[in-house]
């Protein structure tokens, strides 16, 4: 339904909600990166709408770039690239959903 819109910049992996979020809370300010359109055309499949009253939703827009107008002394941004960060998540992601380490891999102590 295109409620919430978070727009990054191409740094972000847009596939990561990890890498999303953490763009909306260390570059978006509520002040200036956050719109709301109201009477957004919905339809019948929307769950947050009453059931009778399914035609018009609302749509939070949030801003999470750099600020165009001072993009060149915006801090640069720490951490792995997303090759390193996808591998290290198949090695080790085992230890946050709570399942079991590849195969060949010895148990983290």
């Amino acid at each position: 339904m295109g409620r919430l819109v978070a727009v990054v910049d191409d740094d972000i992996d847009v596939t990561d909600l990890e890498d999303v979020l953490w763009a909306i809370l260390t570059r978006a300010d509520p002040a200036r990166s956050v719109d709301i359109i109201t009477r957004a055309l919905s339809g019948p499949l929307d769950p947050a709408l009453r059931p009778g009253d399914k035609q018009y939703n609302s749509r939070l827009l949030i801003d999470a770039t750099k600020p165009w107008e001072w993009r060149a002394e915006f801090p640069q941004s720490l951490g792995p690239d997303a090759k390193t960060k996808a591998l290290t998540r198949q090695k080790w992601g085992h230890l946050l959903t709570g399942g079991t380490a590849p195969a060949g891999e010895s148990p983290a102590v």
